[in-house]
């Protein structure tokens, strides 16, 4: 890009802002940071946009990882090459972890089901995962497909109590991590404290420069600490719409923000490419903040409602006019974020501590343009003991619906011997290995993540408020079943129709029927030893057009007639296989969750 052409993005956004300054401090420039899904694939011709996303000068803050849907439950030794290589490069790495709006909506986990409970055993399980599998490389974990209503109607803040849960888990479990919520527009209100970043937009240039009223920036927004807030927008065809959605996601107090020329692509992904060089090098240098002034050191927070396992710290709000937020660090290790919106005191809420443990936290004040202060003083505080009585032990779990990756644990309650504390949670564990923590009122659990032919221990813990354990359980073996992953594989091919049923006996991410209508192996996408023209994904049926996986959906064709009990059946007008023969060669595969798994090849020839 010219200088030229920088200093047009430049002028754009300073110009923009000047008509909208900021409530907080009118002669300051909101200072940003980019942030990238990284949704594309870290090899292939995609693996240019690792080598683009790490290199020096055009690096974002932050990128999302998605390797299928989630971390799945195995290492890709690709993924573990490219995170390795983008945190090192000072990139923040966050994992994917799709919530499903915790079946709120009638979104079923990978074991098809829409029971809260079932969300949250799965959601844990892939939070885990991506630290077990990618260690120190994962920094924070991603929230995608997540409500934005408190609750239902009437239900209070039942369903943002969830993500509040799902984010303390996090922070429990893996210190210093970063929170991000996704509910692609802007939640209530009540999602303020859910997560440390919001995406409060996901959509086109056309939608965020002229939104809808569900779609317009919240008045709470304005106030918000800008560094809690991130905007999406794809479809911003070139430099001059660049330019002004960059200048307007100032305006609107977005601290985070990605901006592509990317369109929605065959599978709904936007974000399977980075813009080009000179594209995103105006977009980094258009988040650049102007203005304002080195704010003064905050005084030393104090501390108060000291418990067990959290506390509250607060601190003078500053004088200085421009400061919108402040950064919390609990030790050297930033734990959160708060805005400057109160104005007596700052308060934030810190949990995830150990009962009789000695702590020292401080703060460090930020403008609107990025000037931070130097950290406070930190005050040191001991959390409170644990308690006096342990919560008596559960009941050894029993077992059922015991099946080749997963079983259903049930126990009996706890009881507090304490009259003042209650049974906060249950822990179960695998082979002594802590996988799972719920909510002390739930004592039933579906648990996933195993494999076929083995056999585990499996035990329960409660723990009380002030997080003192009770004993272990007695234990329950279970042997998983051991099925090969797709079983009787079937087609049939007439002049009218096509039709195609496989068991899929493990829960998969996606379930694949690759047909190869010419039965020539050496063209088009060739897999597990056929040459596929057309693939089946799930509820879509799609035509390949390359290279590598590069395909175009069929409209008009919904080939998902049932899937039930891991029985799918799909069918589809013969009529839509373009330039068929009357022999076609096929393979069923299944991908994600479960290793990546394809039949043998099937030849059908038309009856």
């Amino acid at each position: 890009m010219t200088r030229r052409g920088m200093a047009a993005v430049t002028a754009a956004v300073a110009s923009l802002i000047a008509f909208t300054p900021a409530p907080a401090q009118a002669d300051a420039i909101l200072g940003q940071e980019v942030a990238v899904p990284a949704y594309f694939y870290p090899g292939g011709s995609s693996a240019q946009y690792w080598t683009q996303l790490t290199a020096s000068g055009s690096r974002p803050s932050i990128a999302v990882v998605n390797v299928l849907n989630g971390p799945t439950g195995t290492v890709n030794t690709d993924y573990q090459a490219a995170l390795a290589s983008a945190h090192g490069a000072g990139i923040k790495v966050i994992g994917y972890v799709d919530t499903g709006y915790y079946g709120t909506t009638g979104q079923t986990t990978r074991m098809g089901s829409a029971s809260i409970n079932d969300w949250r055993t799965q959601i844990q399980t892939d939070v885990d995962n991506w630290y077990n599998l990618y260690g120190s490389n994962v920094d924070g974990v991603f929230f995608d497909q997540a409500q934005k209503d408190c609750g239902p109607t009437g239900g209070g803040d039942a369903w943002v109590d969830l993500y509040r849960e799902a984010s303390a888990y996090v922070k429990k479990y893996h210190p210093g991590s970063i929170t991000i919520h996704n509910p692609g527009t802007a939640p209530d209100e009540c999602y303020e404290d859910s997560a440390d970043i919001l995406v409060t937009f996901e959509g086109t240039y056309a939608t965020y420069m002229n939104p809808p009223a569900d779609q317009a920036p919240p008045a709470w927004q304005a106030g918000y600490d800008p560094k809690r807030v991130w905007n999406l927008v794809y479809d911003v065809k070139d430099e001059s719409e660049l330019a002004t959605v960059m200048a307007k996601s100032k305006a609107n107090n977005a601290g985070y923000v990605y901006v592509t020329p990317d369109k929605l692509d065959e599978f709904g992904n936007p974000w399977d490419t980075l813009p080009p060089s000179s594209y995103m090098s105006a977009e980094l240098a258009a988040t650049a903040g102007s203005g304002g002034s080195t704010p003064s050191a905050p005084a030393a927070p104090t501390t108060s409602q000291v418990e067990a396992t959290s506390l509250q710290l607060s601190w003078a709000s500053a004088a200085h006019p421009g400061v919108v937020g402040y950064d919390v660090y609990q030790g050297s290790v930033k734990i959160g974020t708060q805005a400057n919106h109160t104005p007596s005191a700052t308060t934030f809420d810190v949990a995830g501590l150990s009962p009789s443990t000695a702590y020292t936290f401080s703060v460090r004040a930020r403008d609107r343009a990025g000037n931070t202060s130097a950290v406070s003083t930190a005050v040191s505080v001991t959390t409170a003991a644990a308690s006096a009585t342990a919560p008596t032990t559960p009941g050894t779990p029993v077992a059922s619906d015991v099946a080749p990756t997963s079983v259903k644990l049930a126990w009996t309650a706890s009881d507090d011997t304490d009259a003042d504390d209650h049974v906060a949670s249950y822990d179960v564990f695998r082979d002594g290995v802590r996988v799972l923590s719920v909510p002390g009122d739930v004592t039933t659990v579906n648990l996933g993540g195993l494999k076929g032919g083995q056999t585990y221990a499996f035990t329960v813990k409660a723990r009380d408020t002030t997080d003192r354990p009770s004993a272990a359980s007695g234990a329950v073996s279970v042997s998983t079943p051991n099925p090969p992953a797709i079983t009787d594989p079937k087609a049939t091919l007439s002049a009218t129709t096509a039709t195609y049923t496989a068991q899929f006996n493990v829960p998969f991410n996606f379930h694949h029927v690759f047909i190869d209508v010419d039965n020539n192996v050496a063209n088009h996408y060739t897999v597990a030893g056929v040459g596929a023209e057309y693939m089946i994904e799930d509820g879509g049926l799609y035509k390949y057009v390359g290279p590598d996986w590069n395909w175009t959906k069929v409209t008009g064709v919904n080939p998902l007639i049932s899937s039930s009990g891991g029985l799918y059946r799909w069918s589809i007008p013969t009529s839509a296989l373009e330039g068929a023969g009357t022999t076609h060669s096929l393979v069923f595969n299944g991908t994600g969750d479960s290793p990546n798994t394809y039949t043998g090849v099937i030849t059908v020839t038309q009856s």
